[in-house]
């Protein structure tokens, strides 16, 4: 092999991990023979294959990058992956062995912007480090730099496996990595496993756009209520879909609790965002529903005054809060595991299939 050509295997998971990975390829080459090394070519290869999960529900990367090096011609292994991770409970960033010549990056500990910048500032700081052969991971400064604002803290590296860890410490980087895993699990693909819930939602909205009582209710109404009835709607239907579907985390020890605490914010947020698209949805598809179907002078003489498109948008505004809370009936005739597996992302489904239950045993 060309001695002055350098070989970096990419590796992710599917999904996400995959997609960065891919956006990754086209200029990681050219930065690193910038800021790392200019007497080098660097040829990255993105792999398909994925390592599986342990017992614990983490990724042994450390303990098969010989293998994979040689297996692969490779120099270098750096594992991208969507899989929350936390160390001494705080969210972690990065695990990285010069030893082995390996680097694990955690992507939700990034946030949920530029996660594609973040992942090639990062990676590029990461590879400088295993190219100096260095025991500790570079100067804190570079890593922040790469990451944005915000405090980082280094473990390690542990004897004799020499493997550090960077955690982002505190409440602020808390947030940015449940923001990460809201990003990672997608909710608007939770709709697809809801179909009974929409189709129950939809009939039961448009047979109250039908309802004369309905359109008076809606004329009645002050608007700070229908949000309230909205709200209320969204929310019954968010926490029916959790608790019916085993969604809630509950810890084994009182030691996990933090985690716990972030999985189940992570699943509120995921969810409830999924419910408040379809009831946009359904809203929309409503109010073109009545403007096509009610006649506005039919309309007029009902309500007893003028009617515009507010009036309109008023009524197809209730019409959803009660599909949205009849929909809570639909998804009894939904999938469990569709639904399990639309709200998270791949391989935090795999890790909740392999808990066996939505509660879990060790850190990850």
């Amino acid at each position: 092999m060309d001695s002055q050509t350098v070989r970096i295997g990419l590796m992710a998971d599917p999904g996400l991990p995959e997609k960065v990975a891919e956006a990754l390829t086209g200029d990681l080459g050219e930065q690193l023979a910038r800021d790392v090394d200019t007497e080098v070519r660097w040829d990255v290869e993105v792999s398909r294959q994925t390592l599986p999960l342990t017992s614990d529900g983490n990724i042994s990367l450390m303990d098969q990058a010989g293998r994979l090096r040689r297996v692969h011609e490779w120099d270098y292994v750096v594992y991208l992956t969507d899989l929350p991770r936390t160390q001494a409970q705080e969210p972690m960033l990065c695990e990285l062995s010069s030893t082995a010549r390996a680097a694990l990056i955690s992507l939700p500990a990034l946030g949920a912007s530029r996660l594609t910048t973040k992942a090639r500032q990062l990676l590029t700081t990461v590879i400088s480090s295993l190219r100096e052969g260095s025991k500790e991971f570079p100067s804190l400064t570079a890593a922040r730099n790469a990451v944005g604002f915000g405090a980082l803290h280094r473990l390690g590296p542990s004897e004799p496996d020499d493997i550090s860890y960077i955690t982002r410490p505190g409440r602020v980087n808390r947030g940015r990595l449940l923001a990460g895993m809201v990003r990672n699990n997608r909710p608007g693909r939770l709709l697809s496993a809801l179909s009974s819930c929409v189709a129950a939602a939809a009939a039961t909205g448009a047979f109250g756009i039908f309802y004369t009582s309905i359109w008076s209710m809606a004329d009645a109404l002050h608007p700070i209520r229908l949000a309230l009835i909205s709200l209320v709607a969204i929310t019954a239907l968010s926490g029916w879909l959790i608790l019916r579907n085993g969604l809630w985390t509950t810890p084994r020890n009182a030691a996990f609790h933090g985690r716990a605490s972030l999985d189940n914010a992570a699943t509120v947020i995921t969810v409830g965002l999924s419910v408040a698209l379809m009831y946009m949805v359904l809203h929309t598809l409503l109010l073109l529903g009545a403007l096509a179907i009610i006649d506005s002078g039919y309309l007029q003489t009902q309500l007893g005054h003028p009617v515009t498109l507010v009036d309109y948008a008023r009524l197809s505004w209730l019409a959803a809060s009660l599909g949205i809370t009849a929909g809570a009936l639909g998804s009894n005739f939904d999938s469990d595991d569709a639904i399990r597996e639309a709200t998270y992302s791949r391989r935090e489904y795999q890790r909740r299939q392999q808990d066996g239950r939505p509660g879990y045993s060790g850190n990850r």
